[in-house]
Order: C-alpha cells, then structure tokens, then sequence
C-alpha cells in the first residue's frame, strides 16, 4: 500500500477526527491548557493513521533497525503500524508495573545489543519515553532513535536519543492550576482522556 503524507493537511485531519481539540484541559502533568491532542481518535481508524506511519517508518529506515516499541497505551497502536512497513519486524510494548515504573511483561524480551526504536503518539516532556528507554536498556538493548506521530514539546526533553517526529506544533500555553486564566475566566475543566 502506497499512500501520501501531506503535513500541510495534518492539522485539518487532525481536528476531522477529533484528535486536536480546544478547549480548558487538564493534562496528564496535572497542568491547564487550551490545547489537547488525543491521537487515539488518530488510530482508531486505519486509513487515517497508515499514512502517518508509512511515513514515519520511512524517515526512521536510516537508523536501520527492527524493533519498535511503544509505550502503553499510546505508544502501541503506532508501534504496531509503524513495524508494519519493515518486512521481518517485530513490535513489542512496555507497560507500567504496580510501582508505576516501565517494564516489559507478556513475556517480551530485547536482545542484548539489539536495536530499538521507540514509538510515541505525542511527545511533551518525553517522561514516557524516557521510562521505556530505561527498560530496554535494562534488557542489554540500544534505543537509535524515538518516533512520534506529533512532537508538541517546548524545551529540554527526559532524553537523548535522536527524535523524528511528523508534525511538531508551535509552542502550546501550558499553567499551573493557579495561574491558569481559563479557570480564572470560570471556563469548565476536561479530562479528555477520562
């Protein structure tokens, strides 16, 4: 399958399958936007999501490797598509523990010097991320490089490793709950992920 990604239309796709909304939010680092991306509105249709990972896998060849994993739960479902354009790949999915910590169960393991890449629906502060490069490290693995399907982060990120990502957003206002003016304004608060 051959598809076209074009990111002059990746906001208007976006916003059509309710996965950009704006609003008064509450975001998983428990601080107020105005802005909130729930890209499981992304995958939960294939035809709009196969061309995001088509090319994501194609930016992310260069580093030449044949694992991808994802964090649970956003992680996944691109991971999958992703692996899905390397002949030969597998994907494999780190979860947390009781403790909150980043893990691989199921039964997945990664090799000793194997190659990873680490697939992310939307990156932020990269906390994630950086939580399941620990697990593969952990395992003896080599992260070569994150992917992400939207990268809306505005300053250092919790990790290193090289990230491609398809649509980078420009900065988005963030407050802490006292400061938030949406609150101040009586505006009502969503958790879009409840």
């Amino acid at each position: 399958m051959s598809v076209q990604f074009d990111q002059d239309q990746a906001f208007a796709l976006l916003r059509e399958a309710g996965a950009y909304l704006q609003g008064h939010f509450l975001l998983t680092t428990g601080r107020h936007s105005d802005q909130f991306f729930l890209l499981a509105r992304l995958t939960e249709r294939p035809q709009w999501l196969m061309p995001w990972a088509q090319e994501l896998a194609r930016r992310l060849e260069p580093y030449q490797v044949s694992t991808v994993v994802g964090p649970a739960v956003g992680g996944i479902i691109p991971a999958f598509a992703v692996a899905g354009f390397w002949p030969g790949s597998r994907m494999l999915f780190a979860e947390k523990d009781s403790g909150g910590t980043m893990t691989f169960r199921r039964g997945f393991r990664v090799e000793p010097g194997e190659g990873v890449v680490v697939i992310e629906d939307a990156v932020t502060t990269g906390g994630s991320v950086a939580q399941v490069i620990e697990a593969v490290k952990a395992q003896g693995g080599r992260v070569q490089a994150v992917g992400a399907l939207v990268d809306r982060s505005q300053g250092p990120l919790r990790f290193t490793e090289p990230l491609v990502s398809l649509l980078r957003t420009g900065p988005i206002p963030h407050w802490d709950p006292a400061d938030c003016p949406l609150c101040q304004e009586g505006v009502a608060l969503t958790r879009p992920k409840s």
